[in-house]
């Protein structure tokens, strides 16, 4: 494991599911992911997080709060190392804040 995947999940575990993660922070993520602005989606289909359909159905949202819906629900599909990946690149296109309150961290 990479210094990389240690900091982005440090505190993963196995009794901690990526979908209920989302889950339990469902509400803050749709009020507070930067989706269509920030190179998120962007970020994601380069890292083989989701496919270009999945990219395409996202981006043609029409706005930010049904952008993030469609996101949420793809990643409750995904593997728990392409959530993962989804944490790095939050952090790797300006979302910190999202991904520390996460993995359980306060700004």
């Amino acid at each position: 494991m990479s210094n990389k995947e240690q900091y982005c999940c440090a505190d993963y575990n196995e009794q901690s599911s990526h979908t209920s993660i989302i889950r339990a922070h469902y509400v803050f993520l749709l009020e507070t992911l930067d989706v269509k602005f920030s190179g998120l989606v962007g970020q994601l289909y380069s890292d083989h997080v989701i496919s270009a359909a999945e990219r395409d159905d996202i981006s043609a949202e029409q706005t930010s709060f049904r952008a993030n819906e469609k996101l949420l629900s793809v990643l409750s599909r995904k593997s728990p190392r392409q959530f993962q990946l989804f944490l790095e690149a939050l952090d790797s296109c300006g979302q910190p804040h999202v991904r520390n309150v996460l993995r359980g961290l306060r700004q």
